[in-house]
C-alpha cells in the first residue's frame, strides 16, 4: 500500500545545522572546561536526539546548569544562524514529495525556530503541519509522531518517517509507522542507523525510498 503521509525530521534531514550545533557544544565545553576531541567524528558518536541526554554525558543535568547551557546555545545560534541552510537537493525533494503526499515536520527543535528558517528559504508552504518540542515530549518518545498523525488524520500504516539519528528510529518504531527512512548525511553515522527500514546517503535518494 502506498504511503499517504511523509513526516520529515528537521535538523540533519532538511537543514544542515551540524556545524552550528558543533560550535555551540564547543562553546559549552569551553565554558565548563571539558576536555574533548575537536572533530566531527567525536560529535557524530556523541550527540543524542534528546539533547538533555547529550549533556548528561558531560555531567550536566542540574536545572540551573541546563538554563546556563541553553543560553550559550542560543547565543551561538544568534551568531551563526546565517550558516544554517537546507542540504543540497533537499528543496527539490520536498517540493516533489509535497505534490504526491501530505507532508509534515516533527522535530525536537522549537516550532518557531523551524518556521522562521523555512520561511527564509520559502519552504513553509510545502508542509501541512509542523510540530516542535513545545508541542509534546522529546523524541525518542513517539508522542510528537503520534500527535502529528492524529492531527492530520492518518494511521501509522499510512505514514513514512524520515530521520537522521537512532532516536528517530526508536520513535518511529514506537509510533508503529509503516516505514522509517534514515539518512547518513545528518547527525549519526551508518553504525547507529541499523534499525531503519531504508538507509539513504543523499537527499536525491529520498523520493525513491518513499515510494
Amino acid at each position: 500500500m502506498k504511503p499517504k503521509l511523509i513526516i520529515f525530521d528537521y535538523d540533519g534531514v532538511i537543514m544542515n545545522s551540524f556545524d552550528f550545533i558543533k560550535k555551540a557544544y564547543d562553546n559549552i565545553a569551553e565554558e565548563y572546561q571539558i576536555d574533548k576531541p575537536n572533530n566531527q567524528e567525536y560529535y557524530l558518536d556523541f550527540f543524542e536526539l534528546d539533547w538533555r541526554n547529550t549533556l548528561k554525558k558531560w555531567g550536566i543535568a542540574d536545572k540551573n546548569e541546563i538554563d546556563r547551557v541553553v543560553k550559550i546555545y542560543y547565543d551561538t545560534y544568534d551568531k551563526l544562524n546565517n550558516t544554517i541552510t537546507p542540504y543540497d537537493g533537499i528543496t527539490e525533494v520536498i517540493k516533489k514529495v509535497s505534490e504526491e503526499y501530505c507532508t509534515a515536520i516533527v522535530s525536537n527543535t522549537y516550532r518557531k525556530v523551524i518556521l522562521a528558517k523555512l520561511m527564509e528559504f520559502k519552504l513553509e508552504k510545502f508542509f501541512d503541519l509542523i510540530l516542535g518540542i513545545e508541542d509534546g515530549d522529546f523524541k525518542p518518545s513517539p508522542d510528537l509522531l503520534i500527535k502529528c498523525m492524529g492531527k492530520l488524520n492518518y494511521e501509522p500504516q499510512d505514514t513514512v518517517f524520515i530521520g537522521d539519528m537512532d532516536g528517530d528510529i526508536i520513535a518511529g518504531k514506537a509510533a508503529k509507522v509503516k516505514k522509517i527512512i534514515a539518512v547518513t548525511y545528518g547527525f549519526h553515522t551508518l553504525r547507529r542507523l541499523k534499525g531503519a527500514d531504508i538507509i539513504v546517503n543523499s537527499p536525491s535518494e529520498i523520493i525513491k525510498a518513499v515510494r
